[in-house]
């Protein structure tokens, strides 16, 4: 019980609570907290209601992708919305996000939804998802990254991991479509040269899991929605997400800036960060802002505007989401 308890701890408690400490500091360094309570009265709230606006739209855009995929399972979009918000609080407390399909697999089970089906749904969104990522993270280092790559040492080579990151589940699920055994037989050497420097210690059975689990969802029917539909949700999904920080600098009176810029930079917050296994790439996330932003905020604004952007873009999802799973247990 004393192990379970501190394994709790260790793998969903502490990175949490590393991750409101960061904030925290931000919060206290130079007061950027007390500046921003200072601020907000002069604030242009038209613009800070268009940026919550924003994350609001961008999640609907996430639960309509679900809807397209599971016509069937409801007629109210309610439902669709708790779908979606239940991975929005399990992604932003777990890390690399890991907890949202699994949260939203157990929802879909609690609605009488095998498992098969809600894997294997929850995949092709998350599949599509990615596609739509991918295709804004590279027209972001195709026509934006000349004007970013002094704000960080090794921005491009940074920001090209980061797009080789995002793009390796989708490489992994189609060259597994293709040749199962070669890619396992990779997957085994990449993962034995990682027990050989010290970073996993059991290759096989961390192989035998990842196996099965692809051949999981092949049983499951597993396919890639075409339907030019699914793709504008989610396009619509990642530029409604990158709106919040243009209408934040907007609130705060900023000069004008091309919005496109604005979606560039959070493209390459988040592809800087996307390694970090903090929730929500705590630390990274607000580094990355302080550095990227910098031209469109003044030095005085521009920490108690990323404390800002950081709360409705992640921590208003955990909370909006912390209510909607309470509300739904106590409905039961």
């Amino acid at each position: 019980m004393i192990n379970n308890n501190f394994k709790k701890f260790i793998t969903k408690i502490l990175p949490c609570l590393i991750s409101f400490g960061i904030l925290l500091y931000f919060c206290i360094q130079n007061n950027n907290f007390l500046v921003l309570i200072n601020i907000f009265p002069k604030l242009k709230f038209v613009y800070l209601i268009l940026a919550i606006f924003s994350i609001f739209l961008s999640w609907f855009f996430d639960c309509l992708m679900i809807k397209n995929l599971l016509p069937k399972f409801s007629k109210s979009i309610s439902d669709y919305f708790k779908i979606t918000m239940y991975g929005q609080f399990y992604g932003a407390i777990t890390p690399f996000s890991s907890g949202s399909q699994a949260s939203q697999v157990i929802l879909l089970n609690s609605k009488k939804v095998e498992t098969g089906k809600a894997i294997s749904i929850l995949s092709q969104k998350f599949f599509i998802s990615q596609l739509c990522t991918i295709v804004i993270s590279s027209l972001s280092i195709i026509f934006k990254s000349q004007e970013f790559k002094d704000k960080i040492p090794g921005f491009r080579f940074l920001t090209l991991a980061g797009l080789i990151i995002q793009c390796s589940g989708i490489i992994l699920l189609i060259l597994f479509f293709i040749n199962k055994r070669r890619v396992m037989n990779f997957i085994h050497y990449i993962l034995k040269i990682a027990k050989k420097i010290h970073i996993i210690k059991n290759p096989e059975k961390i192989s035998e899991n990842l196996e099965n689990e692809m051949i999981f969802l092949m049983k499951n029917n597993f396919s890639v929605n075409f339907s030019p539909v699914i793709y504008f949700y989610g396009i619509m999904q990642n530029i409604l997400f990158c709106f919040v920080s243009f209408f934040i600098a907007k609130s705060f009176g900023c000069p004008g800036f091309p919005i496109l810029n604005f979606i560039a930079a959070q493209t390459f917050v988040t592809l800087l960060s996307i390694a970090n296994p903090l929730p929500g790439s705590a630390g990274t996330a607000e580094g990355s802002f302080l550095l990227l932003y910098k031209n469109f905020f003044t030095v005085k604004n521009i920490s108690p505007a990323m404390i800002l952007f950081r709360f409705i873009n992640y921590y208003f999802g955990m909370i909006a989401g912390f209510f909607i799973i309470i509300k739904r247990k106590n409905t039961k």
